[in-house]
């Protein structure tokens, strides 16, 4: 029997990268072994500081329409900020589908995870009575942010001093935020101020313990000789680290493949049932004192192919870099994206652009929120694997299809991250596949890159548009939209020889408007410039779109025209008659002198010579009809 598709979004944020490495491993290899399971990975590198540029990244998350999908897991211990895990617990529950979230609780989620006050518990009565230790020293991780992790291990901490008699006034704590910089920042003072060391310092997680680590032997002080060091997590920095870290291992990627079993079990029809919480495991190392650290060889390895993998990337990256910053157009930047596809490390990469993004480069004429995303996106790059690059055709799709067509479809497995610009979406960039890349957190360098590359090409095409917008504007006359001496002098001696070359002959209109001081005189400037828009009106249509036409000088016209429209003046006179007849209301009447010349390409005469034989013709006509008046 064939299984009923599942259709499943995964929300998570790159706090811990190499935890977000794992956890995606454990989906992936879940996907893997069920062809019936389609999942969406919604990720980025949100942090807790709920800056702009934050709320820019967790935007991503509104690409899941939840309504879309069977279910949803969220890495609720990932998501460090209340307010977006209180935002995603709020559409959950209007989603009404099954959830699960992991080792934080979410409204709306169940909650799955490692029973983190027993783990840090069972760490540090190690650390008290196999190796000796009456004073400790303990960095929390967040405290304050809603998830319960931080207070949890703090509890755990607390418990395990009591219960194996350490004194409260032995047992420090100082709050930190989980942060390699707070190790650091620790161990530093500790040593400026010379104050007397602890047996043991205890981290909220490996990323402060490998910080304090660093910096107390940068200083002399020798571990665990000096003092003890432990963390929790168990990444792969803290095995290959001399010495090796004693932590808390909890299998990530076990624990998601099961976390996702569970939610595929929920939504298939299993009732909720009691359930003990994920394993977790001791690793009693060499910063603790045991001798159980990694082997020469297993480090060795390990760094030995993260240096190759390293050395790989920066070349393929100082490539990508140079590429992207030369590029000049969307065109060209989205071709760099397809031949360079092999620097994401995953089968395909699928770049699209937010619909009000790709179709106005000015942000000022964006008039919806720039956080948010497109109705409609474009798939503006699309590197396949086994597909050469080649130029696709731009295509448009409606936002929660996330991908057009079978691309969405054939892919079971996708990670979808946002590209924005400080505080404005750019869209978001699409891989079917995990890179080692993500483990040592070098793909956010990429999409820095990938998005000052944007804003580069952004401002380039608006300065270009701005250029040519003056450019047309130095050129052209801005009461009548015609060319004006600028224009003369760019444009009217080319028209003229293009003329010559092409027919042999052309003809030369000179234009001046009758009775122009009496309308301005009798009507004022302002029905003056009307009348003058009139008359640019009038020529406009009665000559060809290639003429050359100009406002020579107030109420003066100069035309610059093939010599096969033998009947241009007639034509032009009968535009006035026009004119006049369908603008009755008009206080005025247009009238127009005309003087016309044609020029040949046998005579030696300059364009200037003509212009002022026609200026000759026109007072001639306007004299002969003064005569005609009077």
């Amino acid at each position: 029997m064939q299984l009923k598709d599942h259709r499943i979004a995964f929300l998570t944020a790159d706090w811990n990268f190499e935890l977000v490495e794992s956890t995606l491993r454990g989906l992936k290899q879940y996907v893997d072994e069920h062809e019936n399971i389609h999942l969406r990975v919604f990720d980025c590198f949100g942090k807790d500081l709920d800056n702009e540029k934050d709320k820019s990244e967790y935007a991503i998350y509104q690409l899941a329409d939840l309504s879309q999908f069977d279910g949803v897991m969220v890495q609720g211990n990932q998501i460090v900020l209340k307010r977006v895990r209180d935002e995603l617990g709020e559409r959950i529950v209007r989603a009404g589908i099954p959830a699960v979230s992991i080792d934080c609780p979410v409204a709306g989620c169940e909650f799955f995870g490692i029973d983190n006050e027993q783990a840090e518990y069972d760490i540090v009565e190690h650390v008290i009575q196999k190796h000796g230790a009456k004073k400790l020293v303990y960095l929390t991780g967040l405290l304050a942010n809603g998830c319960p992790e931080g207070k949890q291990r703090l509890s755990g901490f607390l418990s395990a001093c009591r219960h194996n008699g350490v004194s409260h006034e032995n047992a420090q704590v100082i709050e930190c935020t989980w942060r390699t910089s707070d190790g650091v920042t620790i161990a530093s003072q500790w040593v400026e101020e010379h104050r007397p060391l602890p047996d043991a310092f205890v981290c909220a997680n490996d990323e402060m313990a490998l910080g304090l680590m660093e910096a107390l032997e940068d200083s002399g002080v020798r571990i665990p000789q000096d003092v003890i060091v432990v963390g929790f997590d168990n990444v792969s920095s803290a095995e290959i680290s001399t010495p090796r870290l004693s932590t808390v291992f909890r299998d990530n990627q076990r624990l998601m493949y099961s976390a996702l079993d569970l939610l595929v079990r929920r939504i298939e029809g299993e009732k909720e049932k009691p359930r003990p919480p994920f394993p977790h495991a001791l690793v009693c190392s060499e910063s603790c004192g045991c001798r159980e650290g990694a082997s020469h060889e297993s480090a060795r390895k390990k760094y030995f192919k993260q240096n190759r993998f390293l050395k790989a990337f920066y070349t393929m990256q100082d490539d990508l870099a140079e590429d992207l910053f030369e590029a000049s157009s969307l065109m060209e930047l989205m071709e760099i994206v397809e031949d360079n596809k092999t620097i994401f490390g995953c089968g395909s990469v699928y770049l699209c652009i937010n619909d009000y993004y790709f179709d106005n480069y000015d942000k000022n004429q964006w008039c919806q929120d720039s956080e948010s995303f497109g109705e409609e996106m474009i798939l503006a790059a699309c590197g396949r694997s086994g597909i050469a690059s080649g130029r696709q055709p731009y295509a448009r799709f409606p936002r929660d299809m996330l991908l057009p067509g079978a691309l969405g479809r054939e892919n079971r497995f996708l990670v979808l991250y946002p590209l924005h610009y400080n505080t404005y979406s750019i869209g978001y960039l699409v891989m079917d596949g995990i890179s080692e890349a993500a483990k040592l957190n070098l793909h956010m360098s990429i999409f820095s890159f990938l998005e000052i590359a944007f804003e580069n090409v952004r401002k380039k095409c608006l300065l270009h548009h701005f250029n040519d917008f003056l450019d047309n504007l130095s050129v052209h006359d801005a009461l009548t939209g015609l060319y004006n001496r600028f224009g003369y002098e760019r444009f009217g001696q080319k028209a003229f020889e293009a003329f010559l070359t092409q027919d042999g002959s052309a003809q030369i209109l000179f234009i001046d408007m009758d009775h122009m001081k009496q309308i301005n005189d009798q009507f004022g400037h302002e029905i003056g410039d009307e009348a003058i828009r009139g008359a640019a009106d009038v020529i406009q249509k009665a000559c060809s779109p290639h003429d050359f036409m100009m406002r020579y000088g107030g109420d003066e016209f100069l035309v610059i025209a093939s010599a096969r429209e033998s009947s241009l003046e007639e034509t032009l006179q009968r535009a006035v008659g026009a004119y006049n007849a369908q603008n009755k209301w008009n206080p005025f009447t247009l009238s127009l002198s005309v003087g016309s010349i044609h020029a040949s390409s046998r005579e030696s005469r300059s364009l200037d010579e003509y212009v002022q034989a026609a200026d000759v013709q026109m007072y001639e006509q306007k004299s002969r009809r003064k005569t005609c008046r009077n």
